[in-house]
């Protein structure tokens, strides 16, 4: 066991026969029978007065005992003599879940943790969950742990408190600096909202939203772009090619672009540090490009689901306005948003597609919803070009669904 410890940094040697005491309760019950073990654990409490008493495996001490009614003695016994001296004692041992609610040693447990493995897509993870923790108000479900040489990190299921959902609205707009879209906004979105961009492949997803970006760091604020689809230097070069500015900003720090594999995504870990960057950096405005590209990550399409609604409610806490792409296959008349309804977290909606006119095939674009504004419900044509992104003209409704 010392010698597994010792590959933690938190470990040091100093800690053993001090700070640290190693008994073997095993050579105990061995030599001398589950009869000796309560007087072998009072006499080391005696001598050593701990704060802390871990005793691993209590399931094999279980084991030893000759019968259920000889070892629920035992248990009671143990409990009445933990009580008097007063120390904070850890009760390990390999359970089996539907264990836990009907072992004695469990009804005399204030807390239950349960630590298990779980296979998902390509990760091996540890979760833990709280079944029981007498006298506070804990956090359940299941809640993402690894260990590391550092220790233990634990990743608590993010989700928003009744009080987190209810914060002030914002009255100022942010807008994207394209004259013809922003107009189409009335100014911009509301600050503080969630807008969803969907299109299909090519329609310019990742260059309208890098724009809202860019668009914030001109007027100094600070921005985040988190792609899961195109490495920094791509990004970067799309950006070029577009006549946009993106290295003073870079060089000043108004303006962070990461990359993300979401090969190698967590989401349970992956929300934690995406809100540590936004509150670390004081973000004005995120991107996260795109929602549709981690889904192929996540088993469980409702925890995928809780992931992005809990992070879309705590970046609306902190009044950052963000935007999410997503992919539609449906190229010319999509037949719904996104998929799996994740549009509803969103406060406000751009449809990109295409549509065929005059043997062409043009690129339009709608705002199904932008909350809180008075937008346009025209349906209008746009281009990318090496000077930006244009917004035309309203589309004449013969050409509308081809």
């Amino acid at each position: 066991m010392v010698r597994h410890l010792q590959e933690f940094e938190f470990f040091s040697d100093d800690f053993l026969g001090d700070r640290f005491i190693y008994g073997d309760l095993g050579a105990v019950l061995r030599k001398q029978g589950t009869e000796k073990v309560l007087e072998y654990l009072t006499e080391m409490i005696k001598r050593h007065q701990p704060n802390i008493l871990v005793i691993d495996s209590f399931k094999a001490i279980r084991d030893i005992f000759p019968d259920e009614k000889t070892f629920k003695a035992f248990v009671f016994d143990l409990a009445a003599a933990l009580s008097i001296w007063e120390v904070t004692v850890f009760l390990v041992g390999e359970y089996e879940e539907k264990e836990l609610t009907l072992l004695s040693e469990f009804a005399i447990a204030d807390g239950i943790f349960h630590l298990y493995g779980q296979e998902e897509k390509r990760f091996q993870k540890r979760y833990l969950r709280i079944l029981k923790m007498r006298g506070t108000n804990f956090e359940q479900g299941e809640h993402l742990f690894q260990i590391n040489p550092a220790g233990i990190e634990v990743y608590p299921r993010i989700k928003p408190k009744g009080e987190e959902l209810q914060y002030k609205v914002k009255p100022g707009k942010k807008g994207f600096g394209i004259t013809g879209l922003d107009e189409m906004l009335n100014g911009g979105f509301r600050e503080g909202t969630i807008t969803l961009i969907s299109g299909g492949t090519g329609t310019g997803k990742t260059a309208l939203a890098l724009k809202f970006l860019l668009d914030g760091a001109e007027k100094c604020e600070n921005e985040l772009f988190l792609s899961f689809e195109e490495p920094v230097s791509q990004l970067i070069d799309n950006a070029r090619q577009l006549g946009w500015e993106t290295d003073k900003y870079l060089a000043d720090g108004r303006l962070d672009i990461k990359f993300i594999s979401p090969i190698e995504l967590d989401v349970d870990k992956h929300a934690f540090e995406i809100l540590d960057m936004v509150s670390s950096k004081k973000i004005d405005r995120l991107v996260i490009d795109s929602i549709s590209s981690f889904e192929s990550s996540v088993s469980d399409i409702q925890k995928y689901k809780d992931y992005l609604w809990a992070i879309a409610q705590q970046i609306k806490r902190r009044h950052i306005t963000a935007i999410f792409t997503a992919l539609n296959e449906d190229l010319f008349s999509p037949a719904s948003v996104t998929k799996n309804q994740i549009s509803l977290l969103a406060d406000n909606i751009i449809i990109l597609r295409y549509v065929e006119k005059n043997s062409s095939i043009k690129k339009v674009l709608g705002i199904l919803k932008a909350r809180g504004t008075n937008h346009d419900r025209d349906i209008r044509e746009y281009e990318i070009t090496p000077g930006g992104i244009n917004v035309l003209g309203k589309l004449d409704k013969a050409n509308m669904f081809i």
